[in-house]
C-alpha cells in the first residue's frame, strides 16, 4: 500500500495556497484539480480548498468543512483560460488576493491552444499534468511551464487492486468485458469511441466470450452524439452503454468488474483513468502518444502504435490542421484477442501497471516536485519574507538557493 505523506504536525506557520478549481466536480477536471490538493498537501502546504462549480456537470464530491480562510501566500488557480473565459460568471467566483499567482492548465495537443495566450496574465509559474501538455503550453508562455503529474487517490486504488489480484486467474472460456470511459465535453474525436468500438469487434467476431462497456458522461447534453453511439452499437448486443452519471461506488465496480480499460484516444493530457487502472492493477490498452506516457513506459501497457495526421474538422479547442494520433486498430485488436487469451500475459500486465505507476505517481515523488518548483518561485527577488515565515523544519525552507 501506499500511504500519503503529510508534513506533520502542520504548522500554523506552514505555507498556505488557495487551491481555485472544479474541486467538487465529479468529472476530469474536478479529480485533476483534488489530484493537485494531493500533492500540495503531501509537500506539507496548507490547502484551502476553493471551489468552482460547473452547471455543466454533477458537482456532488465532499470538500473538506473550513470555518473561515486564512491569507494565502499563493492563489493556484487549476482550470484552463478557456472553461473561465466561456463560463457565466465563473471568473468572478475568484477572489485572488495572495502575491503569488500559478495557474495548472490541462491540453493535450503539441500546438499551443489557440486564444489561451490571455491566461498568462497575472501568473508567476504555469504548472501542468505531463512533460507532453508543458512542452505544447512553453511554445507560448512568458513564465515557467512545469510538469506536475496528477496523484491519483492511492486508498481508492489499493482497493481496487487488492480486489482485482485475489481473483484466480482467468479461465478459458470466461467472459471477457472491456471497459471504455469518456465524457463528451473531452470531445468525440479526441476520444475516439468508434475507433474502440471496431478494435473490439475485429478483436472478438464472435469465437471468444467478449463485451465491452461504454461508459458515456455528460450524454443527456449531446442527445445527438449519444444517439449516433446508439445506433451504432445496436445491432451488436455485446456492447452496453452507460449513460447515467455514476457515484464513486458505481465506478468502482465498473472497473472492478473489466478485464481491459481500452483507450485509442488521439490525443491526451495525461490519461487520469489510464493511471487509475493501472493502479488498481486493471490492464491497460491505449495509444502510445501523449501524456499518457509520463506514467506508461514500454511493458506496463500496451501500447498502440499510431499515425500522426491533421485533424479534419475544428471541434472545440483543437483546430483543423493541427496534428494528433490515429491508432492501429488492427493491432489494438490483436491486442485485446491475446489479453482474453492469455491469462498468464494478462495477469503479468495487470501487475506491470501497477509497479510503474507505484514509482512514477508516488506521493513522495510528486511532492518533491512541488517543492522544487514552489522553492524556485519563492527564491525570486523580494519573497524572503514568504520564506521567513515558514518553520525551520518545514520542507521549503531547506532547498538550495539556485
Amino acid at each position: 500500500m501506499i500511504a500519503l505523506e503529510r508534513y506533520s504536525p502542520m504548522s500554523k506557520r506552514a505555507l498556505t495556497v488557495n487551491l481555485w478549481g472544479h474541486l467538487s466536480g465529479g468529472f476530469g477536471l474536478g479529480e485533476g484539480a483534488r489530484c493537485t490538493a494531493r500533492a500540495l498537501e503531501a509537500a506539507g502546504l496548507r490547502v484551502q480548498w476553493r471551489d468552482l462549480p460547473l452547471s455543466t456537470h454533477v458537482n456532488d464530491q465532499p470538500l473538506p468543512e473550513s470555518a473561515s480562510f486564512a491569507p494565502a501566500a499563493i492563489d493556484l488557480i487549476h482550470t484552463n483560460p478557456n472553461v473561465l473565459r466561456q463560463t457565466d460568471g465563473l471568473a468572478q467566483h475568484l477572489a485572488l488576493k495572495a502575491p503569488l499567482r500559478i495557474g495548472y492548465w490541462a491540453w493535450e495537443l503539441e500546438s499551443f491552444p489557440w486564444g489561451w495566450e490571455a491566461g498568462f496574465a497575472g501568473l508567476d509559474q504555469l504548472w501542468c499534468p505531463s512533460s507532453f501538455t508543458a512542452q505544447a503550453l512553453a511554445l507560448r508562455s512568458p513564465v515557467p511551464v512545469s510538469a506536475l503529474p496528477h496523484l491519483i487517490d492511492w486508498d481508492r486504488a489499493d482497493r481496487l487492486a487488492m480486489t482485482r489480484l485475489a481473483r484466480p486467474p482467468r479461465r478459458p472460456g470466461q467472459l471477457f468485458t472491456a471497459l471504455f470511459a469518456f465524457d463528451f465535453w473531452s470531445t468525440e474525436s479526441r476520444k475516439n469511441p468508434y475507433g474502440a468500438i471496431e478494435a473490439f469487434r475485429r478483436a472478438f467476431p464472435g469465437d471468444v466470450p467478449a463485451r465491452l462497456v461504454l461508459k458515456l458522461s455528460s450524454a443527456e447534453q449531446f442527445p445527438e452524439a449519444c444517439a449516433r453511439l446508439r445506433a451504432h452499437c445496436a445491432a451488436d448486443a455485446r456492447i452496453s452503454l452507460v449513460e447515467r452519471h455514476l457515484p464513486l461506488q458505481g465506478l468502482e465496480a465498473l472497473y472492478a468488474e473489466a478485464d481491459v480499460l481500452l483507450s485509442l484516444h488521439r490525443a491526451e493530457g495525461f490519461g487520469l483513468t489510464l493511471a487509475e487502472a493501472m493502479a488498481g492493477a486493471l490492464p491497460v490498452v491505449a495509444t502510445g502518444y501523449s501524456g499518457n506516457l509520463d506514467f506508461m513506459p514500454v511493458g506496463s501497457a500496451v501500447l498502440i502504435p499510431y499515425t500522426l495526421k491533421p485533424i479534419n474538422q475544428s471541434e472545440g479547442d483543437y483546430r483543423q490542421g493541427c496534428l494528433w494520433a490515429e491508432p492501429d486498430l488492427a493491432v489494438a485488436a490483436a491486442e485485446l484477442r491475446r489479453l482474453a487469451l492469455d491469462a498468464e500475459h494478462h495477469r503479468r500486465l495487470a501487475l506491470a501497471g501497477r509497479r510503474a505507476v507505484q514509482e512514477l505517481l508516488a506521493p513522495a515523488r510528486l511532492a518533491a516536485v512541488v517543492v522544487q518548483r514552489l522553492g524556485c518561485l519563492l527564491r525570486q527577488g523580494g519573497r524572503a519574507e514568504l520564506l521567513a515565515a515558514l518553520p525551520e523544519d518545514h520542507p521549503l525552507s531547506q532547498l538550495e538557493v539556485a
